[in-house]
């Protein structure tokens, strides 16, 4: 695969970087979800669907068949010269829609006893929002290593721009959640939801740097 200005990438390497995208597509529309279901907890007081968390599951499902499928072609890889930065990506990835699920299930658990209002509404939908964006600068930092390494870099910066965002965001949801008069176990569970999108963006911002790994290999 020819890459901008002149370069190449190995038929293996490309390979691997689709089917990276593939697993990326999964950790998208998990957090699709998630994102769904708190607008909706948020803006009209609902629970979290059944059917949500079931195709929530469908994904992490999904996600583990790609992920072995990813770990065999790098097993069976001949000339590839980034497989622990590739290994390390799919972990990433991996964690990214295991949290997916485990912050819905965190999210199920509180939505129907409590709804956050004033600031608080707005700082989580604002953190939700942020992890989208975290990890849609995350798949197009993976896509962008086959087409243009310039631009990946560059969504690499935006990954780890949000993640501080997110960090500062995190402790002003915390600050806001504590003194809330509502009972010590929604407290707990909606801090439990909250610090699982704040691992989100810690991974993210792990996987942007082995992203940088990879450019500077592929810029060689």
């Amino acid at each position: 695969m020819v890459l901008d200005n002149g370069r190449y990438m190995s038929g293996e390497l490309a390979n691997v970087t689709q089917m990276l995208d593939e697993h990326f597509r999964v950790a998208l529309s998990a957090h699709k979800i998630l994102s769904n279901a708190v607008s909706m907890w948020l803006e009209e007081g609902k629970q979290v669907e059944e059917e949500d968390l079931q195709k929530i599951a469908g994904y992490e499902e999904k996600g583990d068949d790609l992920k072995r499928a990813i770990l065999n072609e790098l097993a069976t890889a001949t000339s590839l010269m980034q497989r622990e930065d590739l290994l390390r990506l799919v972990y990433y990835n991996d964690k990214l829609i295991d949290g997916a699920e485990i912050a819905c299930h965190h999210l199920a658990a509180v939505a129907s006893d409590w709804k956050p209002s004033g600031e608080l509404k707005d700082c989580i939908g604002k953190l939700v929002q942020l992890a989208d964006e975290i990890i849609a600068s995350q798949r197009e930092a993976v896509r962008f290593l086959s087409l243009n390494i310039e631009n990946s870099i560059a969504k690499t910066d935006d990954i780890c721009r949000i993640e501080k965002e997110i960090d500062v965001l995190v402790r002003d949801i915390v600050s806001k959640l504590y003194p809330s008069d509502i009972p010590l176990a929604t407290i707990l569970r909606t801090r439990d939801f909250v610090n699982t999108i704040e691992e989100v963006s810690n991974w993210s911002e792990d996987a942007a740097n082995t992203i940088r790994g990879l450019s500077l290999t592929l810029n060689t």
